[in-house]
């Protein structure tokens, strides 16, 4: 593993635990002297960015290797299920809605509002911690607006 991957693992590790991503918080984290960070990220805002460019891309790979608009809907929303901070730190550092709403382009023709509803949805069982009734709504839900 590199360096720079170090420092994004180590970034996304202290995302996922709900921890403040600073300097000296990723070096420890990856094990590393905090002036080895520099040479590859400028500040903790790049680094940030870096942990969600990556995130977005174990997102994609997941929606878009799913067979059909529905494994499609439902790998979004195991995702954002499986990492609910790393996906609120994706949305809220980057601006990702029209990357992530093309993600269903391949799967119909209303990539938009599907991926509004899943967005929707997936917020709103992060904040009820999963709640069984939001759950049952997936399948409704990706019928409707696909």
């Amino acid at each position: 593993m590199s360096t720079r991957e170090a420092i994004v693992a180590a970034a996304t590790a202290l995302v996922d635990r709900d921890r403040a991503v600073t300097l000296r918080a990723v070096s420890r984290e990856a094990g590393l002297p905090t002036s080895s960070i520099y040479p590859h990220f400028p500040d903790c805002a790049a680094i940030l960015r870096a942990v969600c460019h990556a995130a977005f891309a174990e997102l994609s790979a997941a929606v878009l290797s799913a067979s059909d608009v529905h494994a499609a809907g439902l790998a979004y929303l195991d995702f954002a299920a499986l990492h609910p901070r790393r996906y609120r730190v994706m949305f809220g550092v980057l601006d990702l809605a029209e990357p992530a709403f093309r993600l269903f382009t391949g799967y119909t023709a209303n990539a938009l509002a599907l991926w509004l509803g899943l967005h929707g949805l997936a917020d709103q069982r992060a904040s009820f911690r999963r709640s069984p009734v939001l759950s049952a709504l997936a399948p409704r839900l990706i019928a409707s607006l696909s």
